[in-house]
């Protein structure tokens, strides 16, 4: 079935408005409308209370709902909705208990101790206790997959009562209590019953075993439905009763839907410009989140041209940040100024990354360049990708560089970084913090012995020395220190080329939920956070 009447002539309105000037200057409209992916009368034979119900559309396949693969943003959604965390990240990014009632770290940041709420139960009402913890943590360690590289330093739990444990590392890691808020509680007892031969993977794939404050209800057609938890621990006002999640993977297809009051929120698919005149029409608004996201191009810094720190240092000077930031972004960010977010604690105050065709074109000579062919990789479907990809391409050619571009799907791309000898030449990708603190990035992301998280391969022994003197610290202002310096390191090195401290746009109807706002830790928000606009 195609868009209604109404959605059609309400986009098409939208674009007269861009075309004609009404808003300023004109706008391209990008793309033509697609075929709705579910019709109306699918919509209606699901048994809901629409006015009580949330529906979320995002793109991607949602392969399980295993929380141990929460890596995988289809899941992270959904899994945030049906399981708790021991900790997690308020609005402010200060570390809070959640299923903790305390935790502490212990000073040689060696063991957590954790004491956990009274009251909290799973979904069949069973409590949750230590016992949970410590098969949820085992789980991790005896798999080795999904978030498990998180809490990679994990050795044993030991349990003193019901509600008090002790977490033991293997090694000294102040980042540890911060990574617990990636690691989802199971019910030991219903997980361990059907593990089956492959701990409990298969059946957990479309089966939950979690507390969080919704349960899994099914699927219907082609949406999985989460619906509240009436036993859960904490209880807030205007949570939907029901949220159905819904692939889209389009963003013209999400951009009708939305028009047409078919779904409520979509992320992570809909482009800056559609974004920009939906919000401009009024019935659709951009909640404008601002997550903890930078734009990066990421180098190979041991093998070929970009081994050479010249080469991509004068890479870094040749592309129009400004230009790629009003047209491609539509502003909705800051030019960057480090390897990390412009929105993260603990920066050194580093140069805004700018454009210098002149020293583009002095440092190749330096280097001995000449006739320069160079690889980039992008995500062909993710939409500002292509045109800042085809941005530098062009600046590229300015200064006698001649870039060919090749499209890879995130997952061939985690595939190519999974070893230092297939690491590809370059990456144009966004990149965000796991959770809000900066060793979730740097420790994961330069330390020389990372593979798969050391996407460009750079190895420097004194960067290895300063990351290890962190994370061995339980002095949270030693940490920052220490990871400042590592970053100076890593921008004199010219490692990876960060252009852009990113927002990303989150289209929502205000007709039926409050505006979403960002989560610290579910990126780029909770759908378990998620409000009605008329609270019951």
């Amino acid at each position: 079935m195609s868009m209604s009447l109404t959605a059609r002539e309400e986009w098409m309105k939208i674009r007269r408005q861009a075309v004609t000037g009404r808003w300023g200057r004109p706008f391209a409209v990008l793309g033509a409308a697609a075929a709705l992916v579910l019709s109306a009368q699918a919509i209606a034979q699901t048994k809901f209370d629409r006015s009580r119900t949330v529906i979320f559309a995002n793109g991607g396949v949602v392969a399980t709902l295993d929380p141990m693969r929460t890596d995988y943003a289809q899941t992270s959604f959904i899994a945030s909705t049906l399981y708790d965390t021991l900790v997690t990240y308020d609005s402010s990014g200060k570390l809070v208990g959640q299923l903790a009632e305390t935790f502490e770290l212990a000073k040689d940041a060696k063991s957590i101790d954790v004491r956990l709420r009274p009251g909290a139960v799973f979904h069949d009402g069973t409590p949750v206790t230590v016992n949970d913890v410590a098969y949820t943590l085992d789980r991790l360690k005896r798999l080795g997959l999904g978030i498990a590289s998180q809490i990679d330093g994990y050795d044993k739990t030991t349990v003193a009562d019901a509600r008090t444990l002790t977490i033991h590392l293997s090694r000294p890691d102040s980042l540890f209590p911060g990574a617990l808020s990636k690691v989802y509680i199971l019910e030991a007892k219903l997980a361990a019953a059907n593990a089956g031969t492959d701990d409990a993977q298969g059946w957990l794939q479309s089966h939950d075993a979690g507390s969080g404050p919704y349960v899994f209800s099914g699927r219907r057609n082609a949406d999985i439905v989460v619906s509240q938890f009436p036993g859960y621990w904490n209880k807030v006002a205007g949570r939907p009763e029901q949220i159905v999640f819904r692939r889209i993977d389009e963003g013209g297809t999400q951009r009708d839907e939305l028009l047409a009051g078919n779904i409520d929120l979509a992320v992570l698919g809909m482009g800056y410009r559609d974004a920009a005149l939906l919000d401009k029409g009024g019935r659709v608004k951009d909640a404008h989140l601002k997550p903890e996201l930078q734009t990066n191009i990421i180098f190979n810094t041991r093998t070929g041209p970009t081994a050479d720190a010249r080469v991509r240092r004068a890479i870094r000077l040749a592309y129009d940040y400004q230009g790629g930031l009003d047209a491609i972004r539509q502003g909705a960010g800051v030019i960057a100024n480090g390897p990390l977010p412009s929105t993260m604690i603990c920066r050194p105050d580093l140069p805004a990354a700018h454009r210098d065709v002149a020293e583009a074109k002095r440092l190749l000579a330096e280097a001995g360049v000449k006739n320069l062919q160079l690889t980039m990789r992008f995500q062909p479907t993710v939409e500002v990708q292509r045109l800042e990809a085809t941005l530098l391409q062009s600046n590229l050619a300015e200064i006698g560089v001649q870039l060919k571009l090749e499209p890879i799907s995130f997952a061939a791309y985690l595939a190519s970084v999974a070893r230092f000898d297939t690491i590809p030449q370059m990456m144009l990708l966004d990149d965000f913090a796991q959770f809000p603190d900066p060793g979730a990035i740097l420790l994961r992301g330069y330390r020389s012995d990372a593979v798969g998280t050391n996407r460009g391969g750079y190895s420097n022994p004194k960067v290895d020395a300063l990351l290890d003197a962190a994370k061995a610290s339980s002095d949270a202002a030693k940490r920052c220190d220490l990871y400042k310096q590592v970053q100076v390191i890593l921008d004199r090195d010219s490692v990876i080329m960060p252009l852009y401290t990113v927002g990303r746009p989150a289209m929502y109807r205000p007709q039926q939920i409050q505006t979403p706002q960002v989560n610290k830790v579910v990126f780029p928000l909770a759908p378990a956070d998620l409000r009605l606009a008329t609270k019951p």
